[in-house]
């Protein structure tokens, strides 16, 4: 018996020829190729009836056929997968899994944020870091005055004099109308002037602000406004071992440290000027400036743990005319308002 297609070739033919109905050529060459298979089984379709009848058999034998052929999950199938699944699962089991990738940024994000807080709260939260940001004198306000003079009429209670050149207060402070500079060594500087009489803690921000005229240029004699951390004045020339001053001497205004170095000088000081000085302190740091204008900021180079002593000095060498002598019209100590 000669074997049928079952994939479609066959099926389809005998299908179109039931549909086309006797005589038509579709029947006819479903016939040509069925008559093989009926003339093995027993004989040729002698009329319609029988034609149909043998035409529609071999269509149901070609279709029952198929099915056979059809791949199907069996009973279980389903449920051998997944043991398959957990038996690889288990075998696996000494291999550590990956975290996922969504554990893995949330982790990281709590990380990122916990460093973010730790940075605040080391910038707020006082301590040995925090005394930069208290240092910060650009921030710092001066307006409650503890002390001011015009030296009218004497030093006041404030201040006190101090060297060997004597100075009078009388519509300003100046050195006395005195010779100086006599004897084996003229070209010496004669120091004296005056200091507020209170010392300020090394911890308490200040300023001083002094306003100086400056009658005439002359070389030989010298002014200073000066912060120290000693109130001892030593020598001819009235000065502390580590002072921080402002000064002029002729035409040169300069900023003087406790180190000896001078950080700043300006020959612009003109005869008939008024200079108005401002030295602003806290424990470690310090800036001057003249007519509003910062000649200099920085460490103050002073001792943090000493008070400090604020004042005005001269310096004379030889005997000046008295219109070259400068005049110091008033002085000021300001702290922060609490």
């Amino acid at each position: 018996m000669t074997n049928l297609d079952f994939e479609s070739s066959q099926l389809q033919l005998l299908t179109d020829a039931l549909r086309a109905g006797p005589g038509s050529p579709e029947w006819r060459a479903a016939m040509e190729a069925v008559n093989v298979t009926a003339g093995e089984t027993g004989g040729e379709a002698g009329n319609a009836e029988r034609e149909y009848k043998l035409l529609y058999a071999a269509r149901e034998r070609l279709a029952s056929g198929r099915q056979y052929r059809e791949v199907r999950a069996g009973a279980g199938f389903t449920r051998k997968v997944f043991d398959a699944i957990e038996q690889e699962d288990d075998a696996a089991g000494a291999t550590p899994r990956a975290l996922p990738a969504a554990n893995l940024i949330a982790a990281v994000s709590a990380l990122v944020i916990l460093g973010v807080l730790a940075i605040v709260a080391w910038l707020i939260i006082p301590g040995d870091n925090s005394q930069q940001a208290a240092n910060d004198l650009s921030q710092t306000y001066f307006v409650n005055k503890i002390a001011e003079t015009t030296f009218d009429n004497g030093l006041g209670a404030d201040w006190i004099s101090f060297g060997k050149l004597p100075v009078e207060a009388k519509t300003g402070l100046r050195p006395t109308a005195v010779a100086v500079g006599a004897g084996d060594a003229p070209e010496k500087f004669l120091g004296g002037g005056a200091t507020y009489r209170r010392a300020i803690d090394a911890n308490q921000p200040f300023a001083v602000e002094a306003s100086v005229r400056i009658p005439k240029i002359s070389d030989a004699v010298v002014v200073q406004v000066f912060v120290s951390d000693n109130a001892s004045f030593e020598g001819d020339s009235a000065t502390t071992p580590r002072e921080l001053a402002w000064l002029v001497r002729g035409t040169q205004a300069s900023v003087a440290m406790p180190n000896g170095a001078v950080e700043f000088a300006d020959t612009s000081v003109r005869a008939g000027q008024r200079i108005n000085v401002r030295i602003t302190a806290n424990q470690a740091d310090a800036a001057v400036e003249m007519n509003g204008k910062k000649l200099w900021s920085g460490p103050n180079q002073l001792d943090p743990k000493k008070t400090r002593t604020v004042g005005v000095r001269f310096l004379v060498q030889g005997k000046p005319d008295e219109k070259t002598v400068p005049v110091v019209e008033s002085v000021r100590v300001l702290v922060p308002q609490k």
